[in-house]
């Protein structure tokens, strides 16, 4: 019983770990310091984890296929974060950061 409450909350924790990916995505886009590439992906990793959860809970036969299909979807956070550690951020040019000061 405890197992299968386990696993249960298992996949229920999945749908906030791919809610929380939007709002990160959506600041990858907008801070313009990474990649288009990596919104995607981040984005695409969180419909990953919706579709993961929603097999487990409701479809549990799917679940194998859609763990299988959903796989390459959630390398998006590994990407994320060695882009971040590996590249880094692409600095401003001294020009656009006077800019944006300036609007301030």
């Amino acid at each position: 019983m405890f197992m299968h409450m386990h696993n249960s909350m298992t996949y229920a924790s999945e749908i906030f770990w791919g809610l929380w990916l939007f709002p990160l995505a959506a600041l990858v886009y907008r801070s313009g310091f990474l990649p288009r590439f990596l919104t995607v992906w981040l984005a695409i990793n969180g419909v990953a984890y919706l579709a993961l959860s929603y097999a487990g809970l409701l479809q549990p036969g799917y679940s194998d296929i859609v763990a299988g299909l959903a796989f390459p979807c959630q390398l998006g956070e590994v990407a994320f974060a060695l882009w971040i550690l590996i590249k880094g951020a692409k600095p401003r040019p001294a020009i656009v950061l006077r800019a944006v000061a300036a609007e301030r």
